[in-house]
This record gives C-alpha cells, sequence and structure tokens, in this order.
C-alpha cells in the first residue's frame, strides 16, 4: 500500500511539474528529479500490485518518466547559471541509478551488451539532448535580446544624429540672422523685414524637418493623425543651403555637377555632410571666414569636399556629436570621411561609393 501511495504521488509530481515548468523551473525539476528517485527505487510493479498487474517491470520503464526530459529541458532553458549545470548533473546521476536498477532486469543476466547499450544510451543521450536544446533555446532567446538591443540603439543613434543636423545647423543660421541684425538695422532699418523673413524661414524648415523625424516615433497612431513626413533633402537642395550661409554671414563658393543622379540615401549624406561642415564654419569661423563646396563624380566614387578658411580651435577640432554623426553616416554608405587642416584650410572631405 505504501508503494502505490507514493507511486501516485511520483506520478502526480510529474505531469503537474511539466505543467509547472515554465514559470518555476527550479522548483519543477526538482520534485520531478525526486519522483523520478521514487520510480527507480520502487520495486517491480508486479510485487507492487500483483492483483491488479501480472507484468514484472520497473516502474521507472513507465512513459511518464519521459517528462523529466521535459523539465530538464526547462530548467535548461529557462535559468541562468548554475542551475542548467546542475541539472545535467542530476540527470546524468539519474541515467547511472537507473542503468544500475536495470543491470538484471527480470532475473537475465546483461549477457548481451545490446540490452545494455540500448539502456546507457537512451538515458544519457535523452538527457544530454534535452539539455543541449534548452541550452541552444537559452541561447537564441539571449541572442534576440542582444539584436534587439542593438537595432533599438542604432535607430536611437540615427534619430539623435538627423536632430543634430536639423537643429544645430539651422540654429546656428538664426543666431547669425540675429547678431546681423542686431548690428546692422540700428543703421539700416529698412533691412530688418529681410533679416527677420530669413529667421522666420530657417526655423520653419528646421520645424517641417523636425516632424518628419519625429514622425517615425509615432507608430501607434492612425495615417489620419500622423500626415506623412515631408521629404528628405538632397543632391538638389545643396545650392539652397549653400545660399543660406551666404545670407547667414558666411560666403560660400559652390561647385557642382549640374547633370549629378544619385540615390536619395546618397543625396541626404551628401546634403548632411555640407550642412555639418557649413555649420561648423558658422559656428567657429570668426569674422572674414569663407567656404567652399566641391562635389565631384569619378572612378565609381562621389567626393564632397568642403573647406573654409577658419583657424579651428583645439575643442572646435576635437570630435564631437557632430563629426561623430558625420563619420557614422558615411561610414553606413561605405565611405570613408577625412577631416583636418589642409593648406591653411579646414577641411572635410567625404568619399562615398556610387
Amino acid at each position: 500500500m505504501g508503494w502505490r501511495v507514493a507511486l501516485a504521488c511520483a506520478l502526480l509530481a510529474l505531469h503537474i511539474g511539466v505543467a509547472a515548468a515554465r514559470r518555476w523551473p527550479v522548483p519543477a525539476f526538482a520534485g520531478g528529479a525526486a519522483a523520478c528517485l521514487i520510480l527507480v527505487a520502487a520495486p517491480n510493479l508486479a510485487a507492487a500490485t500483483a492483483a491488479i498487474d501480472t507484468t514484472d517491470y520497473s516502474p521507472i520503464l513507465l512513459p511518464s518518466s519521459l517528462c523529466f526530459f521535459v523539465l530538464l529541458y526547462s530548467v535548461s532553458a529557462h535559468t541562468d547559471a548554475p542551475w542548467p549545470r546542475i541539472g545535467l548533473a542530476i540527470g546524468l546521476v539519474g541515467s547511472v541509478l537507473t542503468v544500475a536498477r536495470l543491470w538484471d532486469y527480470r532475473g537475465m543476466p546483461v549477457a548481451g551488451w545490446a540490452w545494455w547499450l540500448m539502456l546507457g544510451t537512451t538515458a544519457v543521450g535523452g538527457t544530454v539532448a534535452a539539455w543541449a536544446l534548452g541550452r541552444y533555446r537559452a541561447t537564441r532567446a539571449a541572442w534576440t535580446v542582444q539584436l534587439e538591443e542593438r537595432v533599438a540603439a542604432d535607430e536611437r543613434r540615427r534619430i539623435a544624429r538627423e536632430m543634430h543636423d536639423v537643429v544645430a545647423h539651422s540654429v546656428a543660421v538664426m543666431v547669425s540672422h540675429a547678431e546681423a541684425g542686431r548690428l546692422v538695422v540700428p543703421n539700416s532699418p529698412e533691412r530688418a523685414p529681410e533679416i527677420f523673413t530669413t529667421i522666420a524661414e530657417v526655423g520653419r524648415e528646421a520645424l517641417a524637418e523636425m516632424r518628419g523625424l519625429l514622425g517615425v516615433l509615432r507608430d501607434d497612431v492612425s495615417a489620419e493623425d500622423n500626415p506623412p513626413a515631408e521629404p528628405q533633402p538632397g543632391l538638389a537642395e545643396v545650392p539652397a543651403l549653400v545660399d543660406r550661409m551666404c545670407g547667414a554671414g558666411v560666403p560660400t563658393g559652390l561647385c557642382m555637377p549640374e547633370d549629378l543622379r544619385i540615390s536619395s540615401a546618397l543625396g541626404l549624406t551628401v546634403y548632411r555632410v555640407v550642412q555639418e561642415a557649413l555649420t561648423n564654419a558658422a559656428r567657429h569661423g570668426g569674422p572674414g571666414a569663407a567656404a567652399h563646396v566641391r562635389v565631384e563624380c569619378g572612378s565609381g566614387k562621389l567626393v564632397v569636399t568642403v573647406s573654409n578658411t577658419s583657424v579651428m580651435t583645439p575643442a572646435a577640432a576635437a570630435p564631437g556629436r557632430g563629426l561623430t554623426g558625420m563619420r557614422e553616416r558615411v561610414a553606413a554608405t561605405g565611405g570613408a570621411l577625412t577631416t583636418g587642416p589642409v593648406d591653411g584650410a579646414w577641411r572635410v572631405q567625404a568619399v562615398l561609393p556610387l
């Protein structure tokens, strides 16, 4: 009677453990291991239930014993160290006990090695396979989380880079016009509308670009509430960018082929590189600073060179968010960016593959 109750409890623990393994893998595995130990230690079913079944076999051979492999998989897949290794060790010890328990199965000495090999392979192989499958599941899940975090970090960097390009350039132009207005308006009041109109236009353009960038963060709203974003600037907008810098007090020349056609992504990269380089010239150039933009195409490469006559201080020349963003943007296209003094001028050059 005692073994009947123990066997019933052991079988019940195995099946309940499978149901609870996903949420409580360690307690479920511990209960399953204890249940399997009872099955190994219990006498043959013929001796325990002779009135019901005359078949002589060990309870460990019941199909319910396979639940242990499910529990081992769960503790291996859903727990951190050291539980997976502990689970494997317990499984291997249990395999040895199972083989020892069945060594003289039904009174037959293991004269033929086929029975022993089959028994050992099933016990050890099943244990190792369940553990390895669980570790594969855990490794894959961890890799997926890392990949998602990396993608999210890349997206944050991309948005930060775009926001920096838009805000830094627009604010630099607006500050330049405001400073010019402070000096010019007292002596030439008739120029005030022109200066303030330019400041307003730059501000509106910056707001339009920012709305387009922030639109990517609003995936949970309907198309009605989230109108299509404004087209991103490209190569065709570079002349207007140069004119804007001229109006901000930084004389800027432009040399660019008129019939050059490139992809929109590459055009955006060219525009942002020129924008950041001219913004730095306006911020750090000082009085009398001038710039020149050259866009050349040849040998499967697009070369964008922005040079200015400003003398960059060490603080201005240090790699900041703007230069770092430029390097990341150019590197994303497979190109290379170089910055530094050349022939008395500060040069920013991007080499982009076509």
